[in-house]
């Protein structure tokens, strides 16, 4: 699917209070080698998250040799057998120190685009109770936009910063705050 028709299918799931003031942007760096893009969110003309390829690569990078120094992990030694070099404990403690790097990205709110783009693509097959119980963190902090999710339902969501990744926890504060729900951060047992 082209982006500019994902685009309005994902605009089109948006809620009706914030229909004209979440914006989806992206663009590619054409002069850039392997063309790099960025992905941006806007609510009211503020950027409220971003997915650059460029400052993804740069931070993952400065945080995965960091993770490899503290190990202390070797390189992969070469090996006239490459599957013998592929399945070595060396590769696989670099593929780990790799995805914990990704992991940490994550959590400091660091996306690259294709974060955000395969989760995008996949987005209009989704109900919304699969949007909201998906381990994808784009999927689910969109899913807080979306015109299925009905006020009350948005109101019974037990959401807090202990149980939930801030991504997802600013898209349900901006779409409570549009619906006049007011936010707090142990909520009352509903009975």
């Amino acid at each position: 699917m082209k982006w500019s028709k994902t685009k309005s299918t994902l605009e089109g799931f948006i809620c009706e209070k914030l229909q004209g003031r979440i914006k989806i942007y992206a663009t590619v760096y054409r002069k850039f080698h392997d063309g790099p893009s960025r992905v941006w969110i806007t609510f009211d003309k503020k950027e409220i998250i971003s997915a650059s390829d460029v400052t993804y690569q740069t931070r993952h990078e400065e945080t995965y040799r960091k993770i490899k120094e503290e190990e202390n992990l070797r390189g992969i030694p070469f090996n006239p057998d490459w599957d013998e070099m592929f399945h070595s404990p060396e590769r696989q403690a670099l593929v780990k120190a790799s995805d914990k790097s990704e992991e940490m990205m994550i959590n400091q709110n660091i996306f690259s685009s294709y974060h955000f783009y395969a989760p995008f693509m996949e987005y209009s097959s989704l109900s919304i109770d699969e949007a909201l119980t998906s381990e994808n963190i784009m999927i689910q902090a969109f899913a807080m936009f979306d015109r299925r999710l009905g006020k009350r339902r948005l109101e019974n969501l037990m959401l807090t910063s202990k149980n939930t990744h801030p991504l997802i926890l600013r898209f349900y504060k901006i779409r409570c705050d549009v619906e006049g729900i007011a936010v707090t951060e142990n909520p009352p047992p509903k009975m």
